[in-house]
């Protein structure tokens, strides 16, 4: 395709939308990118998500999208969405929603840096329990994540306990409550260690993770109260 975008690469100190200065880039996926850029004139730093015309995310979709994280915006769990933008770029026109800026690493650098042959029983159940927690708010709101895992997390410990904040909360209804069960489950046996150290978890990880059968899982755990409840009622040690 003529003028086809495959990557946008802003340079720090790019003007946009004569609004915004470029900081410096996030990340990126196969729908677009994310920077951090700074709010001209106040001087207050936003996360910017820019979509790929070719991903065909259309105002229509970008707009249910954008509603969804409105209607979410009470669940602490949410980074908070503010405002969509659109600009020019290669006779593209770009849309790209803004939202709070949160310090914090991802799930998966977190692993690779502090835990890369996985963490402590009771550590991961700790960050599990606070995972599920931070799901279950979206789940009481009659929403799903529909995409979780450990680079769609954003996390910082402090003190006994985790600080965490979802991203990218999928706008189609591909997802649904039992499947970002089943995501949780697969997160806990990926941060306790894998298939490498599953054998000699304690019952109460297995108890949990299942042997990663979905079928048994989603009879365990019909949503996202009763993997929470079970956490907080099953002793961790045996």
């Amino acid at each position: 395709m003529k003028n086809e975008i495959a990557a946008f690469d802003f340079e720090e100190g790019k003007i946009l939308s004569s609004k915004y200065e470029v900081v410096s880039k996030l990340g990126g996926g196969y729908e677009g990118e994310v920077y951090l850029v700074r709010e001209m004139g106040t001087g207050i730093e936003r996360a910017a998500k820019f979509f790929y015309p070719k991903h065909q995310w259309n105002t229509r979709t970008i707009q249910a999208y954008a509603k969804k994280l409105h209607k979410l915006r009470s669940c602490n769990s949410l980074i908070k969405y503010i405002s969509k933008e659109t600009l020019k770029y290669k006779n593209h026109e770009i849309t790209y929603l803004l939202s709070e800026f949160v310090e914090g690493m991802t799930l998966t650098e977190y692993l690779k840096t502090y835990h890369p042959k996985g963490m402590p029983f009771y550590q991961a159940l700790h960050l599990m329990y606070a995972l599920v927690k931070a799901t279950e708010e979206l789940h009481l709101k009659k929403e799903s994540h529909g995409d979780i895992h450990e680079d769609n997390i954003i996390m910082q410990k402090k003190g006994l306990h985790y600080e965490l904040k979802l991203i990218d909360v999928f706008h189609k209804r591909r997802g649904s409550v039992q499947a970002d069960v089943i995501y949780l489950c697969q997160l806990l046996h990926l941060i306790s260690g894998g298939p490498k150290k599953y054998a000699g978890q304690p019952p109460i990880i297995k108890s949990i993770c299942l042997g990663l059968k979905q079928g048994l899982i989603r009879r365990k755990f019909k949503n996202s109260t009763m993997l929470r409840v079970y956490l907080e009622n099953t002793p961790w040690e045996e």
